[in-house]
């Protein structure tokens, strides 16, 4: 059951600096595709910020405690914190990197999940793997346009 809890802690962690990220990108984006990407990023960051609060349960119901110190983030998460983009090309290049390594994440957590016998964590994580495959593919296709 450790590694599953270790698991959840470091996608907790990953999901706030990967929100965090987002939610910079849809300040600060500039160029010719602002809208869109504003719209998009804000799309993005709500769906990670919706999820915080179900992972710290998760963790929670395999009876662990929860914490999520600044310290946290930056020694659990797989997610660089780094934010020095501007422009809308590198904000859609660095954050489809970062689903594509929540995506090798998570496929890691499921078969952690699916050898401790935990249906639920299971069907939670597929749930998220389908949310951070479909950011992918909305990344990715943008990014195929910006070129």
């Amino acid at each position: 059951m450790n590694d599953l809890v270790d698991g959840l802690r470091v996608f907790l962690a990953s999901n706030f600096v990967l929100y965090s990220k987002t939610h910079a990108a849809h300040w600060n984006v500039k160029g010719m595709f602002f809208y869109e990407l504003h719209k998009m990023f804000e799309e993005q960051y709500n769906d990670l910020w919706e999820n915080v609060d179900t992972i710290a349960e998760k963790i929670r119901m395999l009876d662990a405690n929860v914490t999520i110190t600044p310290q946290d983030q930056t020694t659990l998460s797989i997610i660089e914190p780094d934010q020095t983009l501007t422009d809308g090309q590198g904000y859609v290049k660095v954050l489809l990197n970062d689903h594509v390594r929540m995506i090798m994440l998570l496929n890691k957590l499921f078969k952690i999940a699916e050898a401790a016998g935990d249906q639920a964590v299971m069907n939670y994580i597929a749930e998220r793997l389908d949310a951070h495959s479909k950011m992918r593919w909305f990344l990715k296709s943008t990014a195929e346009r910006l070129v």
